[in-house]
């Protein structure tokens, strides 16, 4: 079953149904697996869990219909999750809060936003760090509890060139209709003379996928035709 409010924000989803294990069909021996003669081994026969179950959600939001607040359960675990915004719409603090006692399913993040130039773009998420272009397109993230980074470029219609992640790269290809033509992926080497690049090599040794036309794509080892019907 599902809530709405006035303006069509889902206020809350919930199922109070408890299924049970499918039943057995008849005449098949139910789902007994098979032996090594392709006959039905009774002694093997597991049993269907079943799916789905009892599950409840509810949502709050601000008189901008910004979503501030979730909270639900489902077989027996419960999350809870807040988050604030600024003057200009903003995130400010996301927490969110879990029963499993993942510490990676519960956090505080306060939002920073330290560039004049991005007013609304972040600087900073939790332990993340993030660097703009002029455009407004990230260039650098850093992430300085797990001491990882990620660099971006893109050329002059903001589209990805290349994103490198700690030493592995992705280079993307463009056509001049500006559709994706060619995604590979590769290590980069460098030579640097007192911090300053003097020589790249791209080695496309690992993966690639090339769009040759909308209904081919080709990867190292394999290719892939779809058809369309209408």
């Amino acid at each position: 079953m599902t809530k709405y409010d006035p303006v069509d924000n889902i206020l809350g989803i919930s199922n109070v149904i408890t299924p049970k294990a499918p039943k057995k069909p008849k005449g098949f021996g139910g789902f007994g697996r098979t032996d090594g003669m392709g006959r039905l081994d009774a002694g093997k026969e597991k049993k269907e869990k079943p799916l789905g179950g009892a599950f409840s959600h509810t949502y709050a939001y601000d008189e901008l219909n910004r979503l501030i607040r979730a909270e639900g359960k489902a077989k027996g675990l419960g999350y809870a999750m807040d988050m604030s915004f600024g003057l200009m719409g903003e995130p400010l603090t996301k927490v969110q809060r879990t029963d499993s006692g993942s510490v990676a399913g519960s956090y505080a993040q306060a939002y920073e936003y330290g560039d004049a130039d991005h007013p609304t773009a972040p600087s900073q998420i939790g332990h993340e760090r993030y660097t703009y272009d002029a455009n407004g397109n990230p260039t650098l993230v850093e992430d300085d509890s797990l001491n990882t980074e990620q660099r971006m470029a893109w050329d002059e219609e903001n589209r990805l060139m290349a994103l490198s992640d700690n030493g592995k790269t992705s280079r993307y290809t463009y056509n001049a209709a500006g559709e994706r033509i060619v995604k590979s992926h590769g290590y980069l080497e460098g030579v640097y003379v007192n911090g300053a690049p003097q020589g790249l090599t791209f080695h496309e040794t690992e993966d690639y996928t090339i769009y040759p036309a909308p209904i081919l794509s080709v990867t190292r080892q394999r290719f892939t035709k779809h058809y369309f019907i209408g």
